[in-house]
């Protein structure tokens, strides 16, 4: 029956929802845990080193999911995990290292801009008009939060890491919509496991021909900084990326993106707590704005 097709695809929906605030939330404690890391080890060596713990974790879930691989979805979570992973999240770490959190959060949060225009032109979806309501809410006050708090102390850093800043929007968005297209037909660790090898094959490959693996690998000597490294990629390389392949799997590219983009809101009571930072109105007027935002959203369904 019409309604009960209209309930489950609402249902379904509202889990992609679910699962990309959950991505959110796992990107927001893994940034200050890789910010600290970048302080000590180079970016690629940090995308190589939770790339293979990823695979590690993942590759035990995926082997317990039955998969029927074709040439078209395995060659686009591969690009995907080149792109998003390899080249992207490398250019994430710079500009972690460039920028800081909150910063490298301001320009990820013109990913969602970036995919959902993508999303319209290459994957024809269309979200409603509620929807995107909800969902443009959601990106202003995650921009309002992070453009004053940036404004207040990082504003003049901008310059240097802009260009790296931008190159990670664009590898990021287009990988987003890659897996979109990759993993429908496949489950989800086994998507995840895909990309993630072929980012640590790129990585390693890049590694030897550059000489480089030996210095990368050594920060890992130490078991504080393999530890480290360990924890935020538990977080965010297996459980963050496993939760934002099964929003895309369950909902729009448009709609995963943009609720994968509050990672912000989950940063501020971390700073709080854990950076011993002091919350400003400003922020929590953002905040407030952005999970208006998400009602809307939800409504919508």
């Amino acid at each position: 029956m019409p309604e009960i097709a209209i309930a489950q695809t609402s249902i379904q929906h509202s889990l992609g929802a679910l699962a990309a605030l959950g991505s959110a939330i796992c990107w927001a404690i893994s940034a200050i845990l890789f910010r600290a890391l970048g302080q000590e080890m180079n970016a690629a060596a940090m995308n190589l080193g939770k790339g293979v713990i990823a695979i590690l974790c993942v590759g035990v879930l995926a082997s317990m999911e039955a998969s029927t691989l074709t040439i078209n979805n395995t060659s686009a979570l591969i690009i995907s995990g080149l792109l998003g992973m390899a080249v992207g999240d490398t250019l994430y770490f710079l500009t972690l290292k460039h920028l800081g959190v909150r910063l490298t959060l301001l320009m990820g949060s013109l990913i969602p801009v970036v995919t959902g225009t993508a999303a319209i032109i290459l994957l024809g979806e269309r979200p409603s008009v509620l929807a995107i309501t909800g969902l443009a809410t959601t990106v202003v006050g995650v921009t309002f939060v992070l453009w004053h708090r940036a404004r207040e102390s990082q504003v003049a850093q901008l310059g240097s890491g802009l260009v790296i800043a931008l190159l990670f929007v664009l590898a990021h968005a287009l990988a987003i919509i890659l897996t979109k297209y990759g993993a429908h037909d496949l489950p989800t660790s086994t998507a995840t496991w895909l990309r993630h090898a072929a980012s640590v094959t790129g990585l390693t490959m890049w590694a030897l021909a550059s000489g480089a693996l030996l210095e990368w690998v050594r920060p890992l000597r130490s078991p504080r900084l393999a530890g480290q490294l360990t924890l935020a990629a538990l977080v965010g390389a297996v459980a963050g990326s496993w939760l934002s392949v099964a929003a895309l799997k369950l909902t729009d590219a448009s709609v995963a993106t943009a609720l994968n983009s509050t990672s912000p809101l989950f940063v501020l009571p971390l700073a709080v707590w854990w950076l011993k930072e002091r919350i400003t109105w400003h922020s929590v007027i953002g905040a407030g704005v952005a999970v208006c935002g998400i009602g809307i959203y939800f409504v919508s369904l």
